[in-house]
C-alpha cells in the first residue's frame, strides 16, 4: 500500500510540475503582455492561444489518454515500445498534414486573414506530433518532460522579457509562447527513439484506419472541453469590446489552467485507479470517494482566495484596479470546484470503456455550449460574460454524473 501510495505522489509531483510550469509561465506572462501591449493585445493572444490548443488537441487525438496502459503493460518489452510509438507517431503525423493542408486553402481564398497569425499556431501542432507524455507517463518517467517543460517555459519568459515589438505582436508572442516547447519535445522524442532502439516507419493504412476508429470517441471528449473555451471566446470576441475580451481572456486561460491541474491529478492515480478498479468495483469507489474529498477542501480554498483577494489579483495581472477582472475573477472562484468534482466522473467512464457514452455527454456539452455562450453575449449585461466558467462547468458536473450513475445501475442490473 503504501509502496502504491508513493508511486501515486511520485506520479503526482511530477505531473504536477508539467502542469504548474505552464500555469506559472501563463501567471507571469499575463502581467508582462497587459503591461507592455495592453489587455487588448491579450485579448487577441488568448483567442489565439485557445485556437492552438484545440488543434493540438486534434493532432494528439487521444493518444495520451489510450496509450498509458500498453506502454505501461509492455514497458520492458523494446520492441512493442517501438510498435506503440510508430502507431502514434504515424497518427499525429497524417493528422498533422491533414490539418496544415486545409489551413493553407483559406489562407490564399480569404484575403483578411493574417498569415503571420495562422502560421504562429504551427509550432504548437507540430509539437503534437513529437510530444512524448503517453510514452513516459507509462514508464514513469515522467520527471523527464517535467523539469525540461519548465525550462523550455522560463525561456518563453525570458523571450517576452528581451525581444522588443512593434508589428504582428500577438502572432510573434505566440510564437515566444510555443516554439520553444516544441523544440523541446522534438529533442526528448529523438533520445527516446535511440534509447529504445526505435526504427521509425509508417503504419499501414489498415491499422491507421482502426486507430483513428478506436480513439475517435476520446478524442471528441478531449476537444469538447477545449472547444467549451474556445466557442465562448469567439462569441466574446464577435459582440464585445477589445477590453471585456482581455478581461475574459485571463479567465480562460485561470480555467485552462485548472483543468489541465486536474488532468495531472488524474493521469497520477490512473494506474492505481486501474487495478483498483480490475480488483473490484467497490474498492475503487472506495478510493474514489477518498480522492473526492482532497478535490473538494483544495477547491474551496482555491474558491476562498480567487473570491475574497480578486482585487490583489487584478493588480498583479493589469498592474491597476479594474472592477471588471476582479468580478470575472469573483464569477470564476466557484469554477474549479465543479471541474474537480467532475475530474472522477471521466475517469470512471474511461476506465469502464464508455467511450460512446462520453461521445454523447460531449455532444450535449457542445450543445450547451452554444445555448450558454449567446445567451450571455445576446441577451444579459456584458458583466455577465464571467459567469460563463461556472455555468458550462456545472452543466458539465451535472452531464457527466446523471450518464455515470445510469451506467452504473444498469451494470448493477447486469
Amino acid at each position: 500500500m503504501l509502496q502504491s501510495l508513493h508511486s501515486i505522489w511520485k506520479n503526482f509531483f511530477n505531473l504536477g510540475l508539467f502542469q504548474a510550469a505552464g500555469m506559472l509561465m501563463q501567471l507571469i506572462a499575463i502581467p508582462i503582455i497587459t503591461a507592455n501591449h495592453g489587455l487588448e493585445t491579450f485579448g487577441e493572444v488568448a483567442l489565439i492561444t485557445s485556437t492552438g490548443a484545440l488543434l493540438g488537441n486534434l493532432v494528439n487525438f487521444g493518444t495520451n489518454q489510450t496509450e498509458i496502459k500498453a506502454i505501461s503493460i509492455h514497458r520492458n518489452d523494446h520492441n512493442c515500445l517501438a510498435d506503440i510509438y510508430n502507431e502514434i507517431f504515424s497518427l499525429r503525423l497524417v493528422i498533422c498534414l491533414l490539418m496544415i493542408a486545409l489551413t493553407i486553402i483559406p489562407i490564399f481564398s480569404v484575403k483578411f486573414l493574417s498569415l503571420p497569425l495562422v502560421l504562429s499556431l504551427l509550432p504548437l501542432i507540430v509539437s503534437e506530433i513529437f510530444n512524448p507524455l503517453y510514452f513516459l507517463i507509462g514508464i514513469e518517467k515522467i520527471h523527464w518532460i517535467s523539469w525540461g517543460n519548465l525550462c523550455s517555459r522560463a525561456i518563453s519568459l525570458l523571450l517576452l522579457f528581451i525581444i522588443p515589438l512593434s508589428t504582428n505582436i500577438p502572432a510573434i508572442i505566440n510564437l515566444m509562447l510555443t516554439v520553444p516547447i516544441m523544440l523541446f519535445n522534438i529533442g526528448l522524442s529523438i533520445h527516446l527513439i535511440n534509447k529504445f532502439n526505435i526504427k521509425l516507419h509508417l503504419i499501414s493504412v489498415k491499422k491507421l484506419k482502426d486507430k483513428l476508429q478506436n480513439n475517435f470517441y476520446v478524442t471528441f471528449n478531449g476537444s469538447s472541453a477545449i472547444l467549451q473555451q474556445s466557442i465562448f471566446m469567439f462569441f466574446v470576441a464577435g459582440t464585445a469590446t477589445p477590453q471585456i475580451l482581455g478581461a475574459y481572456g485571463i479567465i480562460d486561460k485561470f480555467s485552462g489552467a485548472f483543468r489541465q491541474l486536474i488532468s495531472a491529478c488524474s493521469s497520477a492515480i490512473y494506474p492505481k485507479a486501474a487495478q483498483l478498479y480490475q480488483e473490484g468495483i467497490q474498492k475503487w469507489n472506495n478510493f474514489r470517494t477518498l480522492v473526492q474529498k482532497g478535490y473538494l477542501v483544495i477547491s474551496l480554498l482555491i474558491a476562498f482566495l480567487f473570491y475574497f483577494f480578486a482585487d490583489q489579483w487584478a493588480i498583479l495581472l493589469y498592474s491597476k484596479a479594474d472592477p471588471i477582472i476582479t468580478f470575472f475573477l469573483q464569477c470564476f472562484s466557484i469554477a474549479p470546484l465543479a471541474i474537480a468534482l467532475n475530474a472522477n466522473n471521466v475517469l470512471d467512464m474511461l476506465l469502464a470503456h464508455l467511450y460512446k457514452q462520453m461521445f454523447l455527454v460531449s455532444c450535449l456539452i457542445l450543445l450547451a455550449t452554444f445555448i450558454i455562450s449567446f445567451s450571455l453575449t445576446h441577451f444579459l449585461d456584458v458583466k455577465f460574460i464571467g459567469c460563463y466558467p461556472i455555468a458550462i462547468e456545472s452543466t458539465c458536473l451535472l452531464l457527466y454524473t446523471l450518464v455515470r450513475l445510469k451506467s452504473n445501475s444498469k451494470h448493477a442490473l447486469a
